[in-house]
This record gives structure tokens, C-alpha cells and sequence, in this order.
């Protein structure tokens, strides 16, 4: 078999399958409780907090796990806008990003807020000087810029984006799902 859909879902890596049993076996109390067990699963838990944050290069303290994908990218996105809204109102996005990015785009305009969406090149490669000329205008409270396309996976210029943001205060929220593991993840860095 020949399997071509790995941006979706693949078989787990065997570690991650191991990793996934032992919190299945002794992982599955409440990590909130004090009893023994919970104990168990409460470390677990800081522990895999801990690798994330290593791969990641962040502290673990910064690492918050949700349900989803989308759940992190809707509560990064609509959380970034309600938190920046003296800023401004404006979003900025690639117009490939994943649909969760452009769900809470819509979401945001729904609640009043405005939402640039970037073109790209025919290999769906955004733009660069359209994306600094977008995340420049006044009022822009967030950008966002996957980087990595799921469908065909093109890779963004996150580097040049993030330059971009940084020279106008403007945080960018980076989607690396399709990369983590695979490639190198940007540089983080203040806006």
C-alpha cells in the first residue's frame, strides 16, 4: 500500500503509541485530584509538557494543551484580536491558510472586526510585499501564516512574514502543524 495523505493522519510513530498506552494504563485519573493515581496522571501530564515544550523551544509553562488543532488556532486567533482590541481590528491572513484560520476571520468579522486575506502565487505561495504592506496598515492586531500548506504543501515565507511583523508590531501567529516534526519551526521572537 502506498500511502499518500500523511498532512492529515498517519499511524502513530511507535514511541508516540508507547507513550499514548502507558497514559492509557496509568494515566487516566483526574490530574486536578491528590490521590495516588491522580498523582500518576498529573505527571504524565507535566511530563509530556515538558517534551512539547523541548521540541517546541518554549518553557512548559507555555505550553496549554486544547482538544484540537482548531480549538488552539481558534482560541490563539479570536484571543490575540479580543486582547489587542485597542490596537486595532484588523487581521491579516494567507489566503491558503487551514480553514480553522479563516473560520475565525469569519468569526471575527461576524463580531464587527475586519479581515485582509492575502493572495498568493499559483504554487500558493503568499505574497510577501502585499503581506508587509497588509500587516502595516493602522489598526492591524494580528497576522497569521501557516507554514506549511496542508493540501499541497507549499512552504511560506514565514521568515520574511515575521521580519514584516516585527518592523510593524504586529504579533503573527504561526500555524506549524504541517512542519512540526518534519521541518526546523521558526524562530520565535517578539513582534
Amino acid at each position: 500500500m502506498v500511502y499518500l495523505d500523511a498532512a492529515s493522519t498517519e499511524p502513530l510513530h511507535p514511541a508516540a503509541r508507547d507513550a499514548l498506552l502507558s497514559a492509557l494504563d496509568s494515566g487516566w485519573a483526574d490530574p486536578a485530584r491528590l490521590y495516588g493515581a491522580a498523582r500518576r496522571a498529573q505527571m504524565l501530564l507535566e511530563q509530556a509538557r515538558a517534551d512539547v515544550a523541548e521540541v517546541i523551544g518554549a518553557r512548559p509553562d507555555e505550553v496549554a494543551f486544547t482538544s484540537s488543532g482548531t480549538q488552539a488556532v481558534h482560541l490563539g486567533v479570536l484571543g490575540t484580536l479580543n486582547g489587542r482590541r485597542r490596537v486595532g481590528d484588523r487581521l491579516v491572513t494567507g489566503a491558503v491558510e487551514h480553514s480553522s484560520v479563516l473560520h475565525a476571520a469569519e468569526e471575527h468579522e461576524r463580531g464587527g472586526g475586519t479581515a485582509e486575506v492575502v493572495g498568493v502565487s499559483r504554487t500558493g505561495r503568499v505574497d510577501v510585499e502585499l503581506f508587509a504592506r497588509a500587516v502595516s496598515a493602522p489598526g492591524t492586531a494580528l497576522a497569521c501564516l501557516q507554514t506549511a500548506n496542508h493540501e499541497v504543501g507549499t512552504l511560506q515565507p514565514v521568515e520574511e512574514a515575521a521580519a514584516a511583523c516585527r518592523e510593524a508590531g504586529v504579533p503573527l501567529l504561526v500555524d506549524a502543524a504541517q512542519s512540526a516534526g518534519r521541518l526546523p519551526l521558526p524562530a520565535a521572537g517578539p513582534c
